[in-house]
């Protein structure tokens, strides 16, 4: 795929997801690199090209990922790819018209098992073992608005009955927001994960599903973490952190070191990439 190809297929709305609102000339989103409570990020309606209010900075969605990556012309090129799968060959249902969603309310929320070609050809451009990530995995279909389609996303639940979603072009939640929890390998090492899709990034790097695992679905829920460790009735062995590489990992792997000396961080055996699923896409 030469750059004019990527250019055509994929925009910013592919990088960036669900926008905050809608604005006269586009859509707003929060700068992706840097604290944003007030969104500066403005994308144009066809999602070709953003523009940083804050700083005057602007292009398109390639300089978009070089800039958020910090990475090379080549880097960002294979960064777009392997976030958005290819619209030309499978179809994805999610609209680019962000101008009907009013605020992130469900009116229609149906959970059903894992089947959609787009949401399978998401999963493949992540690299994730299909068997693997059917035993985790099922399929949300859901609206923001009466009489709109169905719109379809990853579902993965958490512990207290919450939903993580996740598509090529959306990425959010369902309250109650928890941790999930699989004590299912008994004797087995205990692998703390921020998201889900790194936790299948390792169960598909190991072949199979060999180890237990928490998935923290937000490095704020690191207490309950804490917690649900110590509550556990299950017996395993070492407790291990594959958390991501950055400043909120660091502090979530600090915290979870402070209350279990013993567990081993090993980030390491990911580095220099962000996470487990970028080591996976990369390696």
């Amino acid at each position: 795929m030469d750059i004019r190809q990527i250019k055509n297929i994929y925009t910013c709305f592919s990088y960036l997801g669900k926008p905050v609102r809608k604005v006269a000339n586009g859509y707003l989103y929060r700068c992706p690199w840097r604290d944003d409570k007030h969104p500066s990020l403005s994308v144009t309606l066809n999602g070709r090209g953003w523009h940083d209010l804050a700083t005057g900075e602007h292009g398109n969605v390639i300089d978009l990922v070089m800039k958020h990556r910090n990475t090379t012309f080549k880097m960002a090129c294979e960064e777009i790819i392997k976030e958005s799968p290819d619209l030309s060959s499978f179809p994805q249902p999610i609209s680019m018209d962000r101008g009907k969603e009013k605020g992130s309310t469900f009116v229609k929320f149906d959970v059903v098992p894992l089947q959609s070609p787009g949401l399978y050809a998401y999963l493949y451009h992540r690299k994730i073992n299909i068997g693997i990530a059917k035993k985790f995995l099922q399929e949300a279909r859901y609206s923001f608005m009466e009489g709109d389609g169905y719109l379809y996303a990853l579902a993965y639940p958490n512990d207290k009955g919450g939903y993580e979603l996740r598509s090529s072009r959306y990425k959010g939640c369902t309250t109650p927001k928890s941790i999930t929890t699989h004590f299912h390998q008994e004797g087995a090492s205990l692998i703390i994960f921020e998201g889900f899709m790194d936790m299948l990034s390792f169960a598909t790097l190991c072949g199979e599903v060999r180890h237990s695992y928490i998935v923290l679905n937000s490095i704020v829920n690191v207490d309950a973490a804490i917690e649900a460790i110590r509550s556990s009735r299950t017996q395993y062995g070492h407790i291990l952190l594959a958390l991501d590489n950055d400043n909120g990992g660091n502090d979530a792997t600090m915290k979870l070191l402070a209350a279990y000396p013993d567990a081993k961080d090993i980030r390491s055996r990911f580095s220099p990439y962000k996470d487990v699923n970028e080591y996976l896409c990369r390696k």
